[in-house]
């Protein structure tokens, strides 16, 4: 069969356009691009407050800031225990102590996980809407509401979905969108941008206050000809850019990649107007992706697909496999057959804390193909190969 690659970022010549404008007028860093996407967001927000940053782990960083000091006496952050990484990490960064919770069939925190979580040590509720697919997010801001416990509703992945009415990232006192590479809007990686969404008006003046002393973004270039060559050209790069690297680091010339909180690039926003202009066939596209594969399982039912819901946007298709396969094996065939997959997250979980849910999915979790412009015989064609892969393993 062809080779049926992962996909990164959907982009069309308009973000190409974008990026060129940009580099040819020889504003990279500082434009008014960013000001521009701060309107377009506020807009599409409203009456939600918005500040873009470079990551949307800072954007978390600078809430739970700003909730410790309200609250310094409390410590403690309910988040799922099948989240990504830099939650944790920013959680942590914070000095405050991470409380994991299992997750429910769609990957998402329960309102019950979250009620018996709650306690007096707790700070804040992190919710995230894995991969796109809702949480139950307005029961969770409810009974945050109830405990006096702030809500941070992590949108990270998916731009422009409503539920009960309004949009996912508007619940609770603060929001967090990322334009990371496999979001929603994706303009590249390694702080490619970043919105805190500020839900409630008593926080409007501190966040403003943090968000506009934030410094101007640099070293932009490299972070984009990384994306573009390792992620956007990977099908024809391959692993050179991961040799290159080695030998850059041999030579003592890696670039510096940017970790403190800066405001977005001129470039960057560019991307991701271009992106929002497109923002109703990029949701689409990816609902009609979602779609073939829940037909073409049902042909194959050892692979599960637990977000599916007609109608439903996932930023990714992960796919479950049966409990007991070795997964190793099982990418190392499928690849082989000329099929890329890509891992879930690993489950954070504490000592002393059970999250057999959680466990289970990231030991069984794989993301497979689901690039704009596959068709049913594309879709068709990629589990065939997954189901003959899991005989062998």
């Amino acid at each position: 069969m062809k080779r049926q690659p992962l996909a990164f970022a959907d982009w069309s010549g308009a973000e190409y356009a974008a990026m060129a404008s940009c580099l040819l007028r020889g504003r990279v860093h500082q434009g008014p691009n960013t000001t521009l996407l701060a309107q377009r967001l506020a807009q599409l927000y409203a009456p939600s407050g918005v500040h873009l940053t470079n990551y949307g782990h800072h954007a978390i960083e600078i809430a739970l800031g700003l909730f410790k000091r309200q609250r310094p006496e409390r410590t403690e952050v309910i988040v799922p225990a099948y989240i990504c990484p830099s939650v944790v990490s920013a959680v942590s960064a914070c000095g405050l102590r991470v409380r994991s919770v299992d997750v429910q069939d769609d990957l998402n925190m329960g309102p019950a996980d979250v009620q018996a979580a709650l306690g007096p040590d707790t700070l804040a509720v992190i919710a995230p809407h894995m991969y796109g697919c809702p949480a139950r997010i307005g029961e969770i801001e409810a009974l945050c509401d109830a405990a006096q416990v702030f809500l941070i509703d992590d949108a990270a992945q998916v731009v422009g979905v409503r539920q009960d009415g309004r949009l996912l990232g508007t619940f609770g006192d603060m929001g967090v969108i990322s334009f990371a590479q496999s979001k929603t809007i994706v303009t590249g990686i390694r702080g490619s941008g970043g919105v805190l969404l500020v839900n409630r008006p008593a926080w409007t003046a501190e966040a403003s206050r943090v968000c506009t002393e934030l410094p101007p973004a640099s070293g932009r270039l490299g972070a984009l000809a990384d994306f573009l060559w390792n992620h956007v050209g990977h099908v024809h790069t391959g692993h050179s850019g991961y040799y290159l690297g080695r030998v850059m680091s041999a030579l003592g010339a890696v670039p510096s990649t940017p970790s403190a909180a800066t405001q977005i690039s001129h470039l960057e926003a560019g991307i991701a107007l271009a992106q929002l202009d497109r923002l109703d066939a990029l949701l689409g596209e990816k609902v009609r992706i979602a779609q073939a594969y829940h037909q073409a399982l049902q042909r194959h039912p050892r692979l599960r697909f637990p977000q599916f819901a007609p109608g439903r946007f996932l930023a990714r298709v992960m796919l479950l496999l049966p409990e007991g396969a070795d997964m190793a094996t099982f990418r190392r065939e499928v690849l082989a057959r000329g099929v890329e997959t890509r891992l879930g997250y690993a489950a954070q979980v504490g000592a002393g804390e059970h999250a057999p849910q959680a466990e289970s999915f990231a030991r069984r979790l794989v993301g497979v193909p689901c690039r704009a412009g596959m068709g049913q015989a594309d879709v068709d064609a990629i589990c065939a190969v997954l189901d003959t892969a899991l005989q062998g393993v």
